[in-house]
């Protein structure tokens, strides 16, 4: 008989889809997921056997303020909650934070579960706040983390291994924890391009959600201005847009021929569109460590380094994100760079031995495949099951 796994996501993310369809795809677990927002179900059952959704507000607001309340007393979530209740699970993976995350750990109480640290909230400070008020919510967010990390009976996070003890509040920490790296999807990786590198055609891509203002960081419009500046296409794909940052990076792309805007790209498509592209780039760069704690850029990773190396792509990272940058240079298959060298990127490109670092990502994509790597998750899984 098939074990059951729930993964319980507000929103669905690339990692979790990862590992539900390589254990799907062993042939011993019956995948579940149980999701508070709307979704493509047909590209979701790729990795799950079994779909639950329930849409919900999850941040209040004096705009659907009613509208939040008069939710907790709809029969149809009752009704999801009945049916919810009735599956079985060997284990309960329940990821990211909003205001219904603790609740599900009690829906499941009976059961084992584990928390996801998608993202660890522990490194920011009061200070920290996002452009257009949603950084109020950051504070709330490091109460919950705590609560849910002593809760759970285990940790899943995608850091490096010491990351959750260097937390301020590391040390009361004892729940069981694997750190676990995003990966590559064996059926997702696209074989690198044998290419030279056009350099009158240099295109590098941005996937993923992007800032304008961002407390703490340069803003996303210099970076876009110092790359744009040396003839270098930039593209941005942003899944997560505002009115505001659509009219503003539509205003750039009217005015600059190197800068590329999309909206979301099609799931089905997104690696063979990267793949399409020379560079991927994370160019977080960290300006004021009065706001942003120094351990954000030393344990903050990002599952785009994994979509750019799926996709045969080098990528390009920030020097201050120090994981990422330890796992791209130590396996060769792409660059950091200070936020001052941003100025002559081109010229840094242009030195690369590009077609060396491309014999490189076949080698990483095997090194990180899922297929390899599923049997840690799964020893994980069978250590928190045997937990009295």
């Amino acid at each position: 008989m098939k074990k059951q796994i729930i993964f319980i996501e507000p929103r669905p993310n690339p990692p979790d889809f990862k590992i539900a369809r390589t254990l799907k795809l062993s042939g011993k677990y019956e995948t579940i997921l149980i999701t508070f927002s709307k979704i493509n179900k047909e590209y979701y059952l790729g990795a799950y056997d079994k779909i639950f959704v329930h849409e919900l507000i999850d941040v209040p607001s004096k705009d659907n303020l009613l509208d939040f309340f008069k939710q907790f007393f709809d029969k149809k979530l009752r009704n999801f909650i009945k049916d919810v209740r009735k599956l079985n699970p060997y284990i309960v993976q329940i990821t990211g934070l909003n205001i219904f995350t603790i609740l599900t750990f009690y829906l499941f109480k009976n059961k084992k579960t584990i928390y996801n640290a998608y993202d660890i909230w522990g490194p920011y400070k009061k200070k920290f706040s996002l452009k257009g008020g949603s950084g109020r919510m950051i504070y709330f967010n490091t109460i919950n983390e705590r609560i849910c990390f002593k809760i759970a009976d285990g940790i899943l996070h995608k850091g490096p291994a010491e990351e959750l003890n260097l937390l301020s509040y590391g040390k009361k920490i004892n729940t069981p924890s694997l750190a676990f790296l995003p990966g590559c999807l064996d059926e997702w990786n696209i074989k690198s391009k044998k290419r030279a590198l056009k350099k009158d055609n240099i295109n590098i891509v941005y996937a993923g959600g992007s800032w304008l203002e961002w407390q703490g960081h340069v803003s996303f419009l210099e970076i876009i201005k110092k790359i744009t500046s040396q003839k270098i296409h930039f593209h941005i794909s942003d899944p997560v847009l505002t009115k505001e940052k659509e009219k503003a990076y539509k205003e750039i792309e009217r005015t600059n021929k190197y800068f590329h805007f999309y909206g979301s790209m099609n799931l089905n498509e997104f690696n063979k569109k990267l793949s399409e592209y020379d560079f991927g780039i994370l160019p977080d760069f960290v300006s004021d460590t009065n706001i942003i704690n120094p351990l954000f850029s030393k344990i903050t990773m990002a599952n785009k380094i994994f979509s750019y190396i799926e996709s045969g792509l080098p990528v390009i990272v920030s020097s201050q994100l120090e994981f990422m940058k330890k796992i791209i240079e130590e396996n060769e298959v792409g660059f950091a760079v200070k936020y001052e060298e941003l100025e002559n990127l081109r010229e840094i490109i242009e030195k690369k031995d590009y077609k060396k670092v491309l014999k490189n990502i076949s080698k990483f994509q095997k090194k990180f495949s899922l297929s390899k790597n599923i049997s840690k998750i799964e020893k994980f899984y069978e250590e928190i099951y045997n937990l009295k």
